[in-house]
């Protein structure tokens, strides 16, 4: 669990409050130095995996192409060394020698003895078979069924387990055969003959043992001769203790032994090809070679020459120039800087592997110095949440780690998929962050090379158009737009060095075809999304358009089970997404949001008065209390939905937040108003909402946009002023009651709110044509607004007004004192939709100040709209 609460990924303990609020475990400072620790971690990490996929050893090897303009100062050799030959090439002359060296070979002993010993044994087994068979066909004829069954059984038997591989055709033949030649069935044919050389098999084996024996006199190696890539091979004799060369053209293999002997048979047995066929296969099993290979020490010898192999091919002199300025670099330029730098190695040893790490770890920190220090001080919002920075760690080190791989391998570093990388930051972060952090990782893949501008500038090239078409990402789709666009980045840079280096169009087309591969693995960003937003638990722009189609389930039961709070959904919707995105918020976080900020009413929508079609209105039957409990319930069963829906947290914390703790000002008026009858007492705390506050511009600016849309239903006659006015103190209570204390929205970010939604009211509310048989209303009296729009920032004072929004002239407060939050606010049930003429039978009663008081009669159906001080609290 330590390392979660350092994340900021585990669930947070219940702060303490009252007399407890200084035991709490973790002070701030603790916060802080984790806070702290967990950065400089992510930074060392950062460090450390980028100065590991540096090349290390053969830098120019990794860094330098043949065909590469040297774009440095003349390079001369510091001192004579050897000048080595390619890794390739080297090991290119020790297969060279590995091929030529003769194989050994080591005679058998006794190979013409074994091979008589083979021809016996055959010809026993043959015999026995034979004979087996012979005894069958006897017992056959004599009808002893059970007998001849036994001499067929053992028959297979002793078939299946002969020396001798033969087909059944060719079983069938020699058995036929041999039956013809006994002339006695009844005795004779069951004996061993003494004479069964003058019988068919026996014929057979002695010719293949003859061509056998000549075979040998000549000499027959145990393995193909192709298979000995020399001409002569090496003899040993085990016996004598010698060796000697023999002409490989002289011997035969075990191949072509094979092949002799069916000459010679089929040549023999010319009249009859079974014969042939069958003495090939006898030959096969009593034939053994006089030559066996000696695998280990033929390998053994091939390595110790292949060792006496030099790597060395000529050398440099002292102060003798290696490469000058401009010059194109060619095989033989490259050998000389990577023999250089092996030079290098021997002689200074670990002192240059301590230098080149110092200007690795100092490149490195200078980048990622940049991009936290930018973080720090121009993104406060993403350096305090650690996920975020996680997140984009882990991107970075992607990257890195990707450029250690390409580095190392006979790739091009043109393969990392730099743009994969900035579309992933542009649509979780934003393009700024995307920009920055593309210039990192396109001056560490060209410090990589060697200070390689072209990689660079291609780098950041790529990243930079990918970054722009995603800046405003509608649809999966434009992934697609992502990957051609980042190859036409790399397609620009490449062209323009290409011209202005003069190179040749080959050493340009690879690094092309890398970069294309790049750019389609771009296209994938997609996948690489959906992981990240389940592993960091984030909300991109792509899920938020997905969430934002009114076709969802959720959004779907919605409309048809409260379709009165679907329509003011919509509407909030617009009006909030309109001023987010005038004050430069996040207007389509801020639209899904409102989309699903209402979506608990749909468990008792006949208690809301948007969604009722009769006269009847329950609160009517129910105590103020109740009915305030009622409305305030819909938080909590809209954030049981969203959690079941899975809804996103950024989403899922619009559904508390719209009404923040404000108070149900309605019914609070109305309980008042009863308690002043009984002499009871009204606990304030009943008629609030569970809150939290909102805490982000795009939550204040739902719980003002909620609260206007709501409110301006009540209003008889919209007009321009009326709308001006109702807005401005629906403002001016949220900002009085401390709603907005925990947004960051400015008196400028409020005064913009305020025109947007009187624009779009305006154009909600717009002026009809009047026709003839209509009566001329009066115009409006000319009367003085204070709103929001003053100089100089308010604090804590209400909205004075000469007329309330309905056109009742209300006595001006004769003291400017500051206003208890807890103070009722008679105005804003005023406001409610449901105590307007149309919706009660009349307004409250005015109360000695001119203020309404609460209804005591039956007031119409209550709608929370934000504290449903405005009226719609419940909406």
């Amino acid at each position: 669990m330590r390392l979660l609460e350092l994340l900021g990924w585990s669930r947070r303990a219940p702060q303490p409050v009252g007399d407890d609020l200084e035991t709490g475990d973790d002070s701030e400072a603790t916060a802080a130095w984790r806070g702290w620790a967990l950065r400089g971690g992510l930074f060392l990490g950062l460090v450390a995996l980028t100065v590991a996929a540096f090349p290390r050893g053969d830098f120019y090897e990794y860094t330098v192409e043949v065909g590469d303009t040297w774009s440095q100062s003349t390079l001369s050799a510091p001192f004579k060394f050897p000048v080595y030959l390619d890794p390739e090439r080297v090991e290119a002359r020790r297969d060279t020698v590995r091929d030529n060296t003769p194989p050994y070979f080591q005679e058998v002993q006794g190979a013409s003895r074994q091979l008589v010993q083979n021809r016996d044994t055959l010809r026993r087994q043959l015999n026995r078979i034979l004979g087996t068979y012979a005894s069958y066909r006897y017992h056959r004829q004599q009808g002893e069924s059970e007998t001849a069954r036994q001499d067929s059984l053992e028959y297979v038997r002793r078939r299946r387990n002969a020396q001798v591989t033969l087909s059944a055709s060719e079983w069938e033949y020699l058995a036929s055969q041999h039956a013809d030649e006994v002339q006695d069935l009844r005795s004779a044919s069951r004996r061993p003959s003494d004479q069964t050389s003058s019988r068919l098999y026996g014929r057979l084996i002695d010719a293949a043992f003859e061509v056998g024996g000549q075979l040998l006199s000549l000499g027959v190696m145990n393995r193909p001769r192709d298979s000995v890539r020399t001409d002569r091979i090496i003899v040993r004799n085990q016996r004598d203790q010698t060796q000697r060369r023999a002409d490989k053209n002289n011997l035969y293999g075990l191949n072509e032994a094979f092949d002799y002997a069916e000459r010679q048979l089929r040549e023999q047995f010319s009249a009859n090809r079974e014969h042939s066929r069958i003495a090939s296969s006898f030959f096969r099993a009593i034939f053994v070679p006089s030559l066996q290979y000696l695998r280990e020490d033929t390998m053994q010898e091939r390595e110790r020459r292949a060792k006496k192999v030099t790597a060395i091919q000529g050398g440099v002199d002292k102060g003798e120039p290696i490469v000058r300025t401009g010059q194109r670099v060619t095989q033989e330029i490259k050998r000389k800087l990577t023999s250089l730098e092996r030079a290098k190695s021997d002689q200074l040893g670990s002192s240059i592997v301590l230098k080149q790490l110092g200007g690795e770890g100092l490149f490195t920190l200078l980048g990622f110095g940049f991009l936290f220090f930018y973080l720090y001080l121009l993104r406060p919002n993403i350096w305090s949440k650690n996920r975020d920075l996680i997140l984009m760690s882990v991107v970075l080190a992607l990257i890195i780690a990707l450029y250690g791989i390409a580095i190392r391998s006979p790739w091009s570093l043109y393969v990392v998929p730099v743009p994969l990388a900035s579309v992933l930051l542009t649509i979780v972060f934003n393009s700024r962050i995307a920009l920055i952090g593309t210039l990192v990782l396109a001056l560490t893949g060209g410090q990589m090379l060697g200070l390689d501008l072209e990689y660079t500038s291609a780098a950041f090239f790529a990243g930079a158009f990918g970054i722009f078409s995603v800046r405003d990402i509608k649809n999966r789709g434009q992934f697609f737009v992502s990957g051609g666009l980042a190859f036409v980045g790399y397609t620009l840079v490449l062209l323009a060095t290409w011209l202005y280096l003069d190179l040749s169009f080959e050493r340009v087309v690879p690094d092309l075809a890398y970069a294309a591969i790049a750019s389609a693995i771009t296209i994938t960003s997609s996948l690489f999304l959906w992981a990240l937003e389940r592993t960091f638990d984030i909300t991109t722009d792509l899920t938020l358009l997905e969430l934002s189609d009114t076709n969802r389930p959720l959004l779907k039961e919605l409309s048809l089970r409260a379709p009165g709070s679907f329509n003011h959904t919509l509407q909030v919707a617009n009006l909030a997404e309109a001023a987010a995105d005038r004050i430069g918020a996040h207007a389509l976080l801020t639209r899904v949001g409102a989309l699903y900020h209402d979506i608990g009413k749909m468990k008792k929508p006949e208690y809301f008065v948007e969604n009722q079609r009769t006269m009847s209105n329950p609160h009517d039957e129910l105590k103020p209390r109740m009915s305030a409990l009622i409305i305030a319930s819909h938080v909590k069963e809209g954030l049981e939905m969203g959690t079941d829906d899975g809804l996103p947290a950024q989403v899922h914390k619009f559904i508390p937040m719209h009404h923040g703790t404000a108070r149900i000002e309605y019914f609070y008026q109305k309980a008042l108003s009863q308690a002043a009858d009984t002499d009871q007492s009204v606990l304030e705390s009943e008629f609030r909402y569970p809150g939290p506050k909102p805490d982000s511009k795009e939550t204040g600016i739902l719980m003002l946009a909620d609260s206007v849309e709501a409110a301006s239903r009540s209003l008889e006659d919209p007009s321009p002023r009326r709308l001006e006015n109702l807005i401005d103190l629906l403002f001016s209570e949220r900002i009085d009651d401390g709603q907005l204390d925990n947004t960051d929205l400015t008196f400028r970010d409020l005064r913009r709110i305020k025109d947007t939604f009187l624009k779009m009211l305006l154009g909600i509310y717009h002026v009809r044509v009047k026709y003839p048989d209509q009566e001329d209303t009066s115009a409006e009296p000319d009367f003085e607004v204070v709103s929001l729009r003053a100089e100089q920032p308010y604090m804590n004072v209400s909205i004075v007004y000469s007329q309330d929004a309905w056109g009742a002239w209300i006595e001006p407060e004769a003291s400017s004192a500051e206003r208890s939050r807890k103070e009722p606010r008679p105005q804003l049930a005023d406001a409610s939709p449901h105590s307007s003429p149309s919706s009660a039978g009349g307004r409250m009663p005015a109360t000695p100040n001119g203020r309404g008081s609460a209804p005591v009669t039956k007031g119409p159906a209550a709608t929370e709209s934000e504290d449903e001080e405005a009226s719609s609290e419940e909406q």
